[in-house]
């Protein structure tokens, strides 16, 4: 993303933060070579993301799969935080031809419908179990930092990546299994998998490269 429209989206994201309120979070992430990062935050008290906080898994899987060759956005899908607050979430792909630059994304806070929603429920006696149907779990949770994302997109613990144990083979098949599912479209995640394997960057790099 240019530098003009990285400003732009940012005077975006202060306009929307300040219209919708503060029930609405709203991030602009910017995508570059060097991987995806956040490039300005509002309403940060829902989810508790700073600038330097990782992109989610659903981000880096939409990204992976290239959805934003076949939609231009997605709306409502359900998103969580750390501590299972539960969002609706929409994302907007910028983009210049076929190539992404960024996400516009905003988390829409329902919290404090849902509770009057219920306490009017309660009043008639009526059971809600509509926030219990398994079709509607999360697709998106918010993750605080790269030991998280990795964990999340990984599927195995930051402990498994710190086994003294590991065999250069192995490692190198948990590289690739990071690659395959797109953890190194985030920004500085290469030198945190060259901190958790215990070897160097330049060899994560080349390791990427025999891959790619």
């Amino acid at each position: 993303m240019d530098k003009e429209t990285r400003t732009y989206y940012i005077k975006l994201v202060k306009f929307l933060a300040d219209t919708l309120g503060r029930n609405y979070e709203i991030v602009l992430h910017d995508v570059s070579e060097d991987g995806a990062n956040i490039a300005e935050i509002a309403n940060n008290h829902i989810s508790k993301r700073t600038i330097n906080s990782p992109l989610t898994g659903f981000a880096i899987e939409m990204i992976q799969n290239k959805i934003y060759l076949e939609r231009d956005y997605i709306t409502h899908y359900k998103t969580s935080t750390k501590n299972l607050q539960v969002m609706s979430g929409s994302t907007f792909f910028i983009k210049k031809d076929e190539k992404l630059e960024g996400l516009l994304c905003i988390n829409h806070d329902t919290s404090a419908f849902k509770k009057i929603s219920d306490e009017i429920l309660n009043l008639g006696n009526i059971y809600d179990n509509s926030y219990e149907n398994p079709e509607q779990e999360s697709k998106e949770y918010i993750k605080l930092n790269l030991e998280e994302i990795i964990e999340d997109i990984s599927g195995m613990s930051i402990e498994n990546f710190k086994n003294k144990s590991l065999k250069p083979k192995e490692k190198q098949k948990m590289i690739a299994s990071l690659y395959e599912k797109g953890i190194f479209n985030v920004k500085g995640v290469i030198p945190k998998v060259a901190e958790l394997l215990s070897i160097s960057e330049p060899s994560v790099y080349r390791h990427l490269q025999k891959i790619k």
